[in-house]
């Protein structure tokens, strides 16, 4: 009987430590702060590959795409491109959706211009979104 009490009383001490090499659960994971949802809110997951600012004329940034496309292109032949309209997170839902609206026009220029350094419509999409963290409106081109 007594080695049966002491195979119970190591069994429990067994089941009551943590695995080696890992740690207990905490009960619940502290809280984010402001600053630290504030700056995750913009974060995709994503790195554009070109950041346009809104109104910026396309000679001024034609070269500079034309090749970021063609050196994307050269690394992953079937990249995809999307041409994202950014504004940021300021006013109202319904002013945000007429400032992205407004860079439509923008947007498509880019997306042909994109096109233009050899890129298939089929490759390239149009969107906009709205950033916590966009310094203004801006054109962005991401690869996928």
């Amino acid at each position: 009987m007594k080695s049966f009490l002491a195979l119970g009383a190591a069994a429990l001490l067994v089941v009551s430590c943590a695995p080696p090499g890992r740690g207990l659960l905490a009960a619940k994971p502290p809280k984010p702060n402001a600053a630290t949802i504030a700056v995750t809110q913009d974060q995709t997951g994503l790195v554009p590959l070109v950041t346009i600012p809104a109104g910026t004329s396309a000679a001024d940034y034609l070269s500079v795409l034309t090749g970021a496309v063609q050196d994307a292109e050269s690394r992953k032949p079937d990249v995809a491109f999307d041409v994202v309209s950014t504004v940021p997170q300021t006013g109202t839902p319904l002013t945000q959706i007429t400032d992205a609206k407004a860079l439509t026009p923008q947007a498509a220029e880019v997306a042909s211009a994109v096109q233009g350094a050899g890129v298939p419509a089929s490759r390239v999409t149009l969107g906009a979104l709205v950033a916590a963290g966009a310094p203004g409106e801006q054109i962005r081109v991401y690869v996928r």
